[in-house]
């Protein structure tokens, strides 16, 4: 079994380390991270694409629901709370389970299961050319082949299908790495586009749609390369 990048985000450090230790036990699990939520430490936490993260709810600078809304990836979230007021709320970020402190060690290894059973049935049903992301809080399955082009929205991109458009946070650098770069292409700094969606350019701008996206200068040999490439 391979093993799984955990993160873990509570603000009180004798709660951390005790989280830490029982981790450590656990060879299939690894932590990659562990403070308090911040601003600094969700980006962290995002850009080490954990696999588990185990999250309470409430801490000084951001609170467990704040994190959770601030995710760009989709890790198995198992919340650890004294306070069991929060377990409708938490389900309905669809996390994975929800701890009630003090835990058993019983309670934990079932959410650890849970957790794992989660990923293995998501691998199962994802073929390779779908792409879940979080779309209005709730995950998404894309059909990646159905994906026209990729606009930079600030600190959200634009994923434009020939069906609707989703809105997602996230940069566009960490959105390309998702996609398989012999079909895609980042031709501009606030643009991605499908390859086979190409329907005619020139080397100022691609066609897409009626769409006319602008092409930069640094990229026209690669897009002329790939174009001539793809199937």
């Amino acid at each position: 079994m391979k093993t799984f990048k955990c993160a873990i985000i509570e603000d009180s450090n004798t709660q951390r380390m005790l989280l830490e230790q029982i981790l450590d036990k656990n060879k299939n699990l690894k932590v990659v991270h562990s403070s308090s939520a911040t601003n600094e430490s969700l980006a962290l936490v995002n850009d080490l694409k954990v696999d588990f993260l185990f999250l309470d709810i409430e801490m000084p600078v951001m609170n467990g629901f704040e994190f959770l809304a601030g995710l760009t990836i989709q890790p198995q979230v198992i919340i650890t709370s004294h306070d069991q007021k929060y377990a409708l709320d938490a389900f309905e970020f669809n996390v994975t389970d929800f701890l009630l402190k003090p835990y058993s060690n019983s309670r934990f290894d079932t959410a650890i299961a849970k957790a794992i059973d989660k990923i293995k049935a998501i691998k199962k049903k994802q073929p390779e050319s779908k792409l879940v992301v979080k779309h209005n809080l709730k995950q998404v399955e894309l059909n990646v082949h159905g994906i026209l082009y990729v606009e930079a929205l600030g600190d959200y991109v634009k994923v434009v299908t020939e069906e609707r458009n989703y809105v997602i946070l996230s940069t566009m650098s960490a959105f390309n790495k998702r996609l398989e770069a012999d079909k895609f292409i980042r031709i501009h700094k606030s643009y991605i586009v499908n390859l086979k969606m190409v329907e005619r350019y020139n080397h100022e701008f691609i066609e897409i749609k009626n769409k006319k996206i602008p092409i930069s200068r640094a990229k026209i040999v690669e897009l002329d390369q790939l174009l001539n490439c793809i199937d």
